[in-house]
């Protein structure tokens, strides 16, 4: 069994982030996870109103403080929200004191915009972070905004733009890249994989919904990272958990529930069991 620190937001209600996906599911994968919480939410921020939020930068230096003492062995870190650039020190500080395998989700914004609280000083940290990084898994706006280049809109980029970008990416320091959200026809959507060793990229697609899946991208980067630290080959990991999400995907269509509640995944633990 790997034991691997996740950092990332604490979210009480609507299935996405730290305890209600990321900690679950790659439970489920046999990893042992450390949560590092980042920020404590009542629920997550889409449709939801009267959220409580609490930042948690001086718990998290509590934590790190203790970790830093205590004497166990980690395999890796996996980092995903933070609130500011000195949380993103804190990790670092852990990184170099102690080094280890580093996947990073830059959870910064969607849709072609930044996520309300960041500014261009909280990328130009991120870049910087992302030098640590041994695999990083952006999505279109975060690959835009890492790299200084404009927000690909669906329709307008081709296969060479991808695979121009993912290189972009890699020169951040990371020596594999996943760019998510890709689409080159209406009813797919998938992943582009870049490695810097073999300087291949290779696209993986599945079937589209017409609806927005809250948490969908935690559960992809938590099946993804169970495998990298497995050291399992990444290719058949990035195949197993589109997989699974499509599975995932459709069970919660078919369950009638509101879409903002998130993910029906539990029934289908089986499948990694």
């Amino acid at each position: 069994m790997t034991t691997v620190i996740v950092a990332n937001d604490l979210v009480g209600f609507g299935k996405v982030a730290l305890t209600s996906s990321l900690l679950p599911i790659m439970s489920a994968c046999q990893t042992e996870v450390l949560p590092l919480p980042t920020v404590l939410l009542s629920s997550h921020t889409g449709e939801f109103d009267n959220i409580y939020v609490r930042y948690l930068t001086v718990d998290m230096q509590g934590f790190c403080g203790q970790w830093k003492r205590l004497d166990f062995r980690v395999d890796g870190l996996v980092g995903g929200y933070f609130k500011s650039e000195e949380e993103l020190g804190l990790v670092s500080q852990c990184l170099t004191k102690k080094r280890f395998l580093f996947l990073l989700d830059p959870i910064m914004g969607d849709n072609g915009r930044l996520y309300q609280g960041f500014d261009r000083d909280y990328v130009e940290a991120m870049k910087d972070f992302c030098q640590q990084a041994d695999v990083i898994i952006p999505n279109l706006t975060e690959a835009a905004l890492l790299t200084g280049s404009p927000y690909l809109e669906e329709g307008s980029y081709d296969m060479t733009t991808i695979e121009n970008l993912l290189r972009n990416l890699s020169r951040l320091g990371p020596r594999k890249v996943i760019l998510t959200g890709i689409s080159f026809e209406t009813e797919k959507i998938g992943l582009a994989y870049f490695d810097k060793e073999t300087n291949q990229v290779i696209y993986r697609m599945r079937k589209r919904y017409q609806s927005h899946f809250y948490g969908s991208g935690d559960l992809l980067t938590a099946i993804l990272s169970a495998g990298y630290f497995h050291n399992l080959d990444f290719l058949k990991v990035c195949d197993l958990a589109l997989d699974f999400l499509n599975k995932v995907l459709l069970f919660t269509l078919s369950s009638g529930r509101p879409l903002k509640y998130g993910l029906c995944y539990e029934p289908l633990y089986r499948l990694f069991i």
